[in-house]
């Protein structure tokens, strides 16, 4: 352990994961305030209460301490919904899936910066090809949709591909007109979720009633789904903070 890292564990008893946590938390504070461009190292520094060469031994660049915050916000939407799900009595139906992804992403500022390309609050790192300028449950979505495809659970007279646009362009349109909306039509965040939800699935739906097996067979394919995308999201942000 460098003598910059002993001297704030001295001061303050926390681990190197605790420390990580609290510069990503200054971190998130400071850009959400200022944006990317103009929160500098000594500015998180000061407001995590730890000497600037602390920050340098977690990330060796500004860069890679903004993607391991933004990796930790995918990291934390994704158990989110998956934890929200699961106390939802209609949590493992693709509507519950859809319902709760979109409440979680539009309640995190940095996320939805990110998915909406906020230049204003990034600036720069949206050109550094950021693997994390996507949805907190992008990752396994193409598979969980062909499981229920494959189960006859969901129409299948329209590609995969096709299925996948339409729902990827009614979850970013709700997300991206938002700001654009006269106060007087705008709708509020879980009414834009049960909106995107009732697209989507009107536009899967397979025309008739799932049976008491093929509704137990979307739950698990709902369930293993979002408790992967959490585990993979998790696993990519403790990678950074190790």
């Amino acid at each position: 352990m460098a003598s910059d890292e002993r001297d704030d564990a001295a001061a303050s008893g926390d681990t190197r994961r605790d420390r990580a946590g609290r510069i990503l938390d200054a971190a998130s504070a400071l850009t959400l305030r200022w944006g990317y461009q103009k929160t500098t190292i000594d500015d998180i520094a000061r407001a995590a209460g730890v000497a600037k060469g602390t920050i340098y031994l977690h990330w060796k660049s500004r860069d890679a301490l903004f993607l391991a915050l933004l990796r930790r916000e995918r990291a934390l939407a994704a158990t989110e919904i998956r934890d929200l799900a699961a106390q939802d009595p209609a949590g493992h139906t693709l509507r519950g899936v859809l319902v709760h992804s979109y409440r979680v992403v539009a309640r995190r500022p940095l996320l939805l910066a990110v998915l909406t390309r906020d230049r204003d609050v990034l600036g720069r790192l949206l050109t550094t090809g950021a693997p994390t300028a996507r949805p907190p449950l992008s990752v396994g979505f193409p598979r969980y949709l062909e499981h229920l495809r494959a189960g006859g659970w969901v129409r299948t007279d329209q590609t995969l591909a096709a299925q996948l646009s339409l729902g990827t362009a009614t979850i970013y349109g709700f997300l991206l007109t938002r700001p654009l909306m006269p106060d007087e039509f705008a709708v509020t965040d879980d009414d834009a979720a049960e909106l995107v939800a009732d697209t989507v699935c009107r536009a899967l739906d397979r025309g008739s009633p799932l049976g008491d097996t093929e509704t137990e067979g979307v739950a698990a394919a709902s369930a293993a789904y979002l408790a992967e995308a959490a585990r993979f999201t998790i696993e990519r942000y403790e990678n950074e903070v190790a």
